[in-house]
């Protein structure tokens, strides 16, 4: 492997690990909006003396893998104007199981473009160390 070989590897994988830093926040950060919209729809839904139960199921079926889209994310975070519903909550639970899958994907992902940035970085350590080893010679 060449030196600039190298450096424009180590250079595309910081890019890659930095784009993954980027996306990582975003998802973390509408998880957030999520689940504050679900706290807020919860405490519509059960008024202060409320005691009766709202009947959501503690279950949920096993989401799709596939991450929600931008609209879907608003919507759900900024709804226009409906009142919040136990039909809503269960949406924002669906949505933050997608979320989270999608979350674990991206920090998966992240983790293995750091790790192969570090090899690459060795490696190419490594192959300027054995060049003044030779030039020493």
């Amino acid at each position: 492997m060449s030196a600039a070989a190298s450096a424009s590897d180590i250079a595309q994988l910081r890019h890659d690990r930095r784009e993954m830093r980027r996306e990582l926040a975003r998802v973390r950060w509408w998880r957030q909006l999520v689940q504050a919209r679900r706290e807020l729809s919860i405490a519509s839904i059960a008024q202060p003396g409320t005691v009766e139960s709202v009947g959501i199921d503690a279950t949920w079926e096993a989401l799709a893998a596939d991450a929600p889209t931008s609209r879907e994310l608003s919507d759900a975070v900024w709804p226009q104007g409906d009142a919040p519903s136990v039909a809503s909550l269960e949406e924002l639970d669906s949505l933050e199981k997608r979320l989270a899958t999608y979350e674990s994907r991206v920090a998966h992902n992240l983790d293995a473009v750091t790790a192969a940035m570090v090899a690459a970085m060795g490696a190419a350590q490594r192959t300027v160390g054995t060049a003044k080893e030779r030039d020493h010679a």
